[in-house]
């Protein structure tokens, strides 16, 4: 769904109205006002809800800042999955060389 010229006077912007899912990220922004407000598209990457808002720039930076807190939680858990992978994978060598399902032969 697709809204020109909304406004989300209170509404956390990073929270689509149609899924209420924090996924709303802008696409673009289309013009700066010298009040100090854009006229930006912002989109749902989950649901693909999508409209053109007028914000205070104050309001956009906020959504900007969450989500690099976002972006940022997502890189440590990606760090945390595959340092948690490469322990499993450590442990798993270690057991078949206990087992001596590894021989010299093998490299």
């Amino acid at each position: 769904m697709r809204r020109l010229f909304e406004t989300a006077i209170g509404r956390d912007l990073r929270f689509c109205p149609a899924c209420r899912q924090p996924f709303v990220a802008p696409r673009e922004i289309l013009a700066s006002h010298d009040d100090g407000h854009h006229v930006v598209e912002l989109v749902c990457a989950n649901c693909a809800w999508s409209a053109i808002e007028r914000h205070h720039g104050e309001r956009l930076g906020a959504l900007d800042r969450a989500l690099d807190r976002d972006t940022a939680q997502i890189e440590a858990a990606a760090r945390a999955l595959a340092l948690s992978l490469e322990l499993d994978r450590i442990d798993r060598f270690a057991a078949a060389l206990r087992g001596g399902h590894i021989l010299p032969e093998d490299f």
